[in-house]
């Protein structure tokens, strides 16, 4: 990543600092086979983590992959999922609605390219 790539990246991710903290907002999704956890820090930036690193997720989805991987790019609102069940979620209410925000404001985490 050139310089110029990197200061674009992080001007786009400014509007998203009121819904960061110092503390990383830690999310694990359990799919069918296998669970994945993420965390993302105060500057926006998400991370895969390990699920041993001992720290308790703040959330957890549990779900079919092809619903969790659809929310995380963007396609389906995390509350449609939730309203029609096809995807449950458990932990703190304070932790879900920064993630649907912060879903909501980068349209998903991932791109389809």
């Amino acid at each position: 990543m050139n310089e110029l790539e990197w200061a674009e990246t992080t001007k786009s991710r400014l509007f998203l600092k009121p819904l960061l903290s110092k503390s990383p907002l830690l999310i694990a999704f359990a799919g069918e086979r296998e669970i994945i956890s993420i965390s993302i820090n105060e500057e926006g930036l998400m991370a895969q983590r390990s699920p041993s690193e001992g720290e308790k997720s703040h959330l957890v989805f549990f779900g079919e992959q092809h619903e969790i991987i659809c929310l995380l790019q963007g396609d389906i609102p995390l509350q449609q999922l939730v309203q029609s069940g096809t995807v449950k979620v458990k932990g703190s209410f304070r932790a879900l609605l920064r993630l649907e925000a912060i879903l909501w404001l980068t349209d998903g985490f991932f791109t389809t390219a």
